[in-house]
């Protein structure tokens, strides 16, 4: 049954969360951890296994653990969103319906990547998710990874679609996320950390942010400020935080968001191949950042 946009994706930040690993393995407790701190935070929701949940390594059995894990510990608190992307139309369907059944609020799905689909097939897939999944579905935009731009006149044809909620915009392409967001009548959510505030001016809701993983609430100034009408507040926060937002980019994420969390001592900075561990002298780079942006290291 389609919900007919009667749950909206909360305005805010909703963390892109991180997947902790320990040896090779999934490590649960400290998943519940960083699900504790999220949920007591003024995030408006969690999704876990996107990117930076590093989605393409985590098996079946994984994903349903990590999925249970969450609706459990965020217990209705927060709202949960699971990824659910695939360039096999079929197989992000099924994925949809299985985080649905394990109690996702809404699923996320991204432009199917490396066969390059024309925008008539990226219109016919996110319709055949919409369609078929029992929760709201999120729009996934994120060109530099997927090799594909889902168009403002794409996004405008799937605004219509009663179980469309949103669209996590992951452009860097000022023109083109200028366009989506003034004119396609759809709630967007900055995918791109550095654009926050840019995202913000444009009319955007919030943002599926990485930077929330480590101090949540110091990035949930951005958008409380913005949205609480003292514009230049949430600018000041956003410049005072940009070196670090920057940094965060440092290497491919969530790389240099996890050797941070490492450093914090919050998890192992563990990530699984083809990714690889972060060269010292970025470490460096990125942890001065930090200090210069006030964030923790402990």
């Amino acid at each position: 049954m389609l919900n007919n946009k009667t749950r909206s994706f909360s305005p805010g930040v909703h963390t892109a969360l991180v997947t902790p690993f320990s040896g090779g393995r999934l490590d649960m407790n400290a998943l519940e951890k960083l699900l504790l701190i999220q949920r007591d935070s003024k995030v408006a929701g969690v999704v876990v296994l996107g990117t930076t949940g590093e989605s393409p390594t985590v098996d079946a059995d994984e994903r349903r653990r990590i999925i249970t894990l969450a609706k459990r510990v965020l217990g209705g608190k927060k709202q949960l969103t699971v990824g659910c992307g695939s360039n096999d139309t079929k197989k992000a369907a099924d994925a949809a319906k299985e985080a649905a059944e394990l109690g996702a609020d809404f699923v996320m799905t991204v432009a199917p990547y490396y066969n390059k689909p024309s925008q008539r097939g990226l219109l016919r897939h996110f319709l055949t998710v919409a369609d078929s999944s029992p929760v709201p579905v999120v729009i996934y935009n994120v060109p530099s990874r997927t090799g594909t731009d889902v168009t403002a006149q794409t996004l405008s044809v799937l605004s219509a679609h009663p179980n469309v909620a949103a669209c996590k915009e992951a452009s860097t392409d000022i023109a083109s996320v200028t366009e989506k967001l003034l004119t396609v009548p759809l709630d967007f959510f900055c995918g791109s950390d550095t654009l926050l505030y840019h995202f913000l001016c444009l009319g955007a809701k919030g943002g599926v942010c990485v930077c929330s993983n480590v101090e949540p609430d110091v990035f949930c100034r951005i958008t409380d400020t913005y949205f609480s009408g003292d514009h230049a507040r949430s600018k000041e926060v956003f410049t005072v935080l940009l070196p670090f937002l920057q940094a965060l980019s440092i290497d491919v994420n969530p790389v240099p968001v996890k050797t941070l969390m490492g450093a914090a001592g919050l998890i192992s900075p563990e990530v699984r191949l083809p990714l690889c561990a972060m060269a010292e002298e970025k470490k460096t780079a990125l942890l001065y950042a930090a200090a210069e942006a006030g964030i923790y290291i402990k």
